[in-house]
């Protein structure tokens, strides 16, 4: 549940701080827990796989708390009313339930509605309308708008809302709508429909004033979520209800509001998501704290993986992804990748190939009866390291953070590098615990150091380019790679699963070019800016359809 998944994690409603440390940047404290759906994550739970043997004398095996979740709590509205939320690099907007929602109840047990995992099907992704194959979405009536479908939400177990607060928007004087819609839809089958609106938003200490975002009249989802992505990846620019070029536009998020407020200097934020035992990590908006990395900062360009779906500039916090190596050995990958760098997924995704041949350097094997590559557990001495290297910027993961135990002696491992089936990688909480890691979203490049775990602060505003950076040995004014123009945007979620490349199930391949020009155009700029209207409209209507299929699936699944 992104996409900074990208989007982060969660624990039960509080804790979350943001505090004005000087004119120019703001430090977000968010709360970290990982569980298989939001409702059950607690804080330290760590990914482990269950077996058991089945009736029939098979092995059954379970992947348990395969998801991590970022919280944070906001006051909304002259009343100051508190909503906990799931902050997530990899979307774009903040949604937020809403107090008349029909799936409120007093229960606080929920089944699937309870899951939080990155947007999908909402956001733009096909080249074509076609539905053919093995597609599900084939066979269902496609709706028009989310109010087409209706349910009787009685048939549902209650979502507990008073736990992580909704927002009455009659009991705050300075609430505006805009009287327009919002949906989206998640890969697993959860959804939020409401209508725009705006008002003051305070997170943490930081207060925001006419702060666009969406409240939620009608979600099966237990918490809403702050994105802090690009703002090409809002719904309004790639969502469903931006179906052609000329009615999708970009508006102020969250850090170019902070920005427009005088509040930070540029859209540029810092994540450090702290050690693998901690239960708290922070974002820090404006600046980098040079405390907690070691070496220096190395910078590489965000690529466009979707230049052949009529974007002209990246909308995802991917970049290429050009080796994998063990302990010093040679790269698993054959070629570069897209690697999307998602703080909402715990584990880490690659190519099955490149899985494989780590494998067999680390000395495991395929199992068809747990369906994961096993190896004798390591001992807690162990040295060893996975390198990943993006270009000449490289970054080294503990081999610990991939090995999960398979059973409760502790003798049998297994190797928690998740099979994503294509030329893809999803970068999750398993490498990005041993980064720091600082978005550029005005250059839109992204710098990367070893991290160092310290309580310690030495924090710079930054007003220009990345200070102290230097840019990666491949960096250039133009980089190239082979990526998955795939159909969901985000890929695996947290461990849910894969989706198909595209609704006919065929995978496609682009070449992926993303010009690292230093640009610094407005990122609220008409999305009537782009030239190629034909390729354009014909990527964003299909989207459309596709959420509206997935939503009509997602009810189907619920009722």
């Amino acid at each position: 549940m992104l996409p900074f998944s990208v989007l982060f994690s969660l624990v039960a409603a509080t804790g979350a701080t943001a505090k004005m440390l000087s004119p120019g940047f703001q430090s977000l404290h968010f709360n970290v827990s990982r569980g298989s759906s939001y409702g059950t994550a607690t804080a330290g739970a760590k990914p482990r796989l269950r077996v058991r043997d089945s009736v029939d004398g098979t092995i059954e095996t379970t992947l348990e708390n395969e998801q991590t979740f970022y919280s944070v709590d906001l006051k909304i509205g002259s009343t100051n009313q508190d909503v906990v939320v799931l902050v997530d690099t990899g979307s774009s907007d903040l949604w937020v339930t809403g107090s008349n929602n029909p799936y409120c109840g007093s229960s606080s047990s929920s089944s699937s509605s309870s899951r939080k995992y990155r947007v999908l099907d909402d956001l733009t992704s096909h080249d074509s309308l076609t539905t053919t194959g093995n597609s599900a979405k084939s066979d269902l009536n496609v709706v028009n708008k989310a109010s087409d479908v209706t349910s009787d939400t009685s048939s549902l177990k209650a979502i507990d809302c008073s736990q992580y607060g909704v927002f009455n928007p009659n009991n705050s004087d300075s609430f505006h709508s805009n009287e327009t819609e919002f949906y989206i839809v998640y890969g697993d089958s959860t959804f939020a429909y409401g209508t725009w609106g705006y008002d003051t938003v305070t997170v943490g200490g930081t207060e925001v004033k006419d702060f666009s975002f969406a409240v939620a009249n009608r979600t099966n989802s237990t918490v809403g979520v702050l994105g802090i992505g690009l703002t090409g990846l809002e719904t309004t620019y790639s969502g469903s209800r931006a179906s052609s070029l000329t009615s999708r536009y970009q508006y102020a998020n969250l850090p170019v509001k902070m920005v427009e407020d005088g509040l930070i200097s540029k859209r540029l934020y810092s994540l450090y998501l702290n050690d693998y035992n901690a239960d708290s990590g922070s974002v820090l908006f404006g600046g980098i704290d040079h405390a907690k990395y070691s070496g220096t900062l190395t910078t590489v360009p965000i690529i466009n993986t979707l230049s052949s779906s009529g974007y002209d500039t990246p909308i995802k916090l991917e970049v290429a992804l050009s080796g994998i190596s063990f302990d010093g050995g040679d790269s698993a990958l054959s070629s570069p990748i897209a690697a999307l760098l998602d703080s909402g997924t715990t584990l880490t995704y690659i190519p099955s190939d490149a899985i494989a041949s780590i494998a067999d350097s680390v000395g495991a094997r395929y199992s068809s009866s747990y369906g994961y590559y096993l190896m004798d557990c390591p001992s807690s001495s162990i040295d060893t390291n996975l390198t990943f290297d993006f270009d000449g910027l490289t970054i080294s993961a503990p081999i610990d953070n991939f090995i999960l135990a398979a059973d409760s002696s502790g003798s049998t491992c297994v190797l928690a590098l998740m099979d994503y089936g294509t030329d893809y990688a999803i970068l999750g909480d398993s490498f990005l615990r041993s980064a720091y890691i600082v978005y550029d979203l005005d250059e839109l490049e992204i710098a990367m150091a070893q991290v160092k775990y310290t309580t310690e602060e030495n924090i710079e505003v930054v007003t220009g380019s990345i200070p102290s950076a230097s840019a990666a040995e491949g960096y250039s004014s133009t980089a190239s790679v082979d990526g998955s123009d795939s159909t969901d945007l985000n890929g695996v979620i947290g461990g849910a699963g894969l989706s198909s490349a595209d609704d006919d199930g065929e995978e496609s391949t682009s070449s992926v070019t993303q010009t690292a020009s230093r640009s610094t155009s407005s990122s609220t700029r008409s999305g009537s800016s782009g030239s190629s209207s034909s390729t354009g409209a014909g990527s964003h209507n299909a989207p459309f359809i596709a959420a509206a299929a997935s939503l009509a699936m997602g009810m189907l699944a619920l009722l």
